[in-house]
């Protein structure tokens, strides 16, 4: 691993443009998330739930109101400048994942999505998330295995041009430590090793149409992650065919784990 190893690729972005990006991000991925939270995470009122790296906030407003003024909702992160100022049964917490619990074995639920990809340890992460959690309780961990985006149909006109500029960014994502393109289908053999139990694992997949607002995203993130890890003229390429209308691709899988604290 290279120096890339505990950086984020975002660093040193002006905050209004990494806030806006931040809640474009949120807004991709909150209806899959709760819907997977809503049939797996025996969400109710009255229950405590901790959601790690919480970010924009949006989440624990979304928590809240399935826990009631009975519940308790901390967001931990270590900038919550983003954040709306929190409303009880909200809380903030500043302080580092890798900590141990400041309120050890109070949740019920742990969460957290698109956060540990970025760690340079996640596993370290993940025990230390588990001191957070009430014997039995549940963890739920969403990131993103990125070794799945492709062209639809590879055989189509470019297509092949298109899979080796992905694959040099990803390739220099893994070379430079950056990110694990493929961190998402390690997630369940890291809760295990962890020490979770009961590990149930869901993968959203889709395909993704060129020039939409996903894709012209995902065109954007390209664009800042290539020059990063050296791949800048592909890192132009991906983006130049996100932003094709027309062109179908592959989207990146989301997965989606929980487990159980023994």
């Amino acid at each position: 691993m290279s120096e890339l190893s505990s950086a984020y690729f975002a660093t040193g972005r002006p905050a209004d443009l990494e806030s806006d990006r931040l809640r474009r991000l949120d807004a991709f991925y909150a209806a899959p998330t709760q819907d997977w939270l809503m049939r797996t995470a025996g969400l109710a009122p009255g229950m405590k739930i901790l959601e790690a790296g919480a970010g924009s906030g949006r989440m624990l407003s979304w928590f809240a109101a399935r826990t009631g003024p009975s519940g308790d909702v901390l967001g931990l992160d270590l900038d919550l400048g983003a954040a709306a100022p929190p409303v009880p049964p909200v809380r903030h917490l500043q302080a580092d994942l890798h900590a141990p619990a400041a309120e050890p074995e109070r949740f019920d639920l742990v969460y957290a999505r698109l956060v540990l990809m970025h760690l340079s340890d996640p596993l370290a992460a993940l025990k230390a998330l588990a001191g957070w959690l009430r014997p039995g309780g549940m963890i739920a961990i969403a990131d993103l295995d990125c070794s799945t985006c492709g062209p639809e149909d590879p055989n189509a006109p470019g297509m092949k041009a298109f899979a080796e500029a992905l694959d040099r960014v990803r390739d220099g994502m893994a070379r430079t430590g950056l990110m694990d393109p493929a961190f998402g289908a390690r997630l369940p053999e890291l809760l295990e090793e962890a020490g979770f139990t009961d590990i149930a694992v869901e993968r959203h997949e889709r395909i993704v149409e060129g020039g939409s607002d996903w894709s012209m995203f995902q065109a954007e993130n390209n664009q800042m992650i290539a020059p990063a890890v050296g791949e800048a003229e592909a890192g132009e390429t991906v983006a130049r065919f996100m932003s094709a209308p027309g062109l179908r691709y592959r989207d990146q899988t989301l997965v989606c784990v929980t487990a159980r604290k023994s």
